[in-house]
């Protein structure tokens, strides 16, 4: 059963908090205005909605579930502080100042494996509804009146490990045969003979780390002979898992209830991963066979397919691997928007983020500030049309004296050096609210990652704008 917060507090609550005093005198300053600003009917009220739809009969029948309450507040105190989830239950069972924020008083923490569950049905549309909420409140306290504005794009890296070509078809040979494996336990005549090839492909990849010890020509040919073998493994095994697929498809009727529950699980592994261990063939053929660098549809995981790989120019990272993340703020700290770019120019996100600032304060920013990369002709025309007073955009290349004058106007200066805040704001969405790496899996734990990073530097920003 569904509920908004909790009812009477326990004795046991009335006995602790009388002998520790006042716990929202023990808070320190800014976590005592960040659990003022959670006491939004908006913001629970969202959580709520979300609990109710999780079972067709949640919000009346069953045992009564966590109160949305202190879902939302133990999901915001383990990102304000970068936490897991093992320790977001460790530190709130403990701490008596967590106990009161998270609204739990002397109840039981939730488990680590309920707040994981908890945590992913706080996904997509919810969660932007949280965000949208939390920026709202930072114009209803005049953190911010969106009178600048500085756009810039970041990489947030996908869970995944470095991808090479052999850890790829090691990964393709280790789920498609356990998948298998699992068809044929459950009882499904499976019409493939089932070998344990992890021997053949662990000498296949000592040979290949030992042939990249090599330099040159020399390389090149000795790491051909064991890729083969390696190809060779993996194509066989795709082979016999498209076999077991449509063999599987027949027999699958004539299973028992529990066995087919788990052949469903391992058809849906096989059904996924086939078509992408296809792939991972092609553009292994394509590199190693063929020297060609450049396959469409590149795959750098099996089980993160939407990582892309993405070269921004840094020095001590040249290549990433993950998505391009758009993060827009404005003036007070406050970030207005935030979210996955397909594309890899910075240039067509100009006017659309002018657009997006207009939609949230009702007008354009007197400053817009961001650097060469956003610069076009056509975008600078647009920011100017839609209100923008001031454009920040400095030209690549070539310039004329003329734009080099209009560039070493006082402005235009002050709003470059403004501009680079943004760095330092994508540096603490990394580093303090755990946005450099997206720890939850696939797309909608990437859009959970940086949602939750927004919110958490937001939430902060106007708890200190106002202490």
């Amino acid at each position: 059963m569904t509920r908004w917060r909790d009812g009477q507090g326990a004795l046991g609550e009335v006995i602790l908090f009388g002998v520790v005093g006042a716990p929202e005198k023990l808070m320190y300053p800014v976590l005592r205005r960040i659990d003022a600003l959670l006491d939004d009917e908006a913001l629970v009220g969202a959580v709520w909605r979300v609990l109710r739809q999780r079972r067709p009969q949640s919000a009346r029948r069953g045992r009564p579930s966590t109160p949305a309450e202190v879902v939302l507040r133990l999901l915001v105190l383990k990102h304000l502080k970068g936490w897991s989830y093992e320790q977001l239950e460790w530190e709130v069972r403990g701490n008596v100042v967590y106990r009161y924020f998270c609204r739990l008083g002397g109840g039981r923490v939730p488990d680590a494996k309920t707040l994981v569950r908890l945590g992913q049905l706080l996904d997509g549309a919810v969660l932007r509804e949280l965000f949208d909420r939390v920026v709202a409140q930072a114009r209803a306290h005049d953190v911010t009146r969106g009178r600048k504005l500085r756009i810039d794009t970041t990489v947030v890296e996908a869970a995944i490990r470095y991808p090479t070509d052999s850890g790829l078809c090691e990964d393709s040979i280790r789920v498609l045969s356990r998948a298998m494996r699992v068809v044929a336990a459950a009882g499904v005549s499976v019409p493939v003979r089932l070998r344990n090839v992890r021997r053949s492909v662990t000498r296949r990849m000592r040979e290949i780390a030992q042939a990249v010890r090599l330099r040159g020509e020399a390389a090149s040919a000795a790491l051909r002979r064991p890729y083969r073998g390696l190809l060779r493994i993996t194509g066989r095994i795709v082979r016999q898992a498209e076999r077991t697929v449509a063999a599987t498809r027949e027999q699958e009727p004539q299973l028992r209830e529990g066995a087919r529950r788990a052949v469903a699980r391992a058809l849906t592994t096989l059904e996924t991963m086939i078509p992408r261990a296809r792939q991972v063939l092609r553009q292994t053929r394509a590199r190693i066979l063929r020297r060609t660098t450049t396959s469409a549809g590149k795959l750098v995981s099996l089980f993160e397919p939407y990582a892309r790989i993405i070269r921004k120019g840094k020095l001590h990272r040249p290549t990433e691997f993950g998505v391009l993340v758009k993060v827009q703020e404005s003036e007070g700290g406050i970030v207005t928007d935030i979210g996955t770019v397909t594309g890899t120019a910075d240039a067509p996100l100009l006017v659309p983020a002018v657009e997006r600032h207009v939609a949230v304060f009702g007008r354009a920013p007197a400053v817009l500030a961001v650097d060469r990369g956003f610069y076009s002709g056509e975008g600078e025309r647009r920011a100017h049309d839609l209100g923008v007073h001031h454009a920040v955009v400095p030209k690549p290349g070539y310039r004329s004296a003329q734009r080099i004058a209009y560039e070493q106007q006082r402005w235009f200066r002050r709003g470059r050096a403004w501009r680079a805040g943004g760095e330092a704001r994508i540096a603490r969405l990394k580093h303090h609210f755990d946005m450099a790496r997206s720890r939850y899996r696939g797309e909608p734990g990437m859009a959970r990652t940086i949602h939750w990073a927004a919110i958490a530097n937001n939430l902060t920003a106007i708890a200190a704008a106002g202490t």
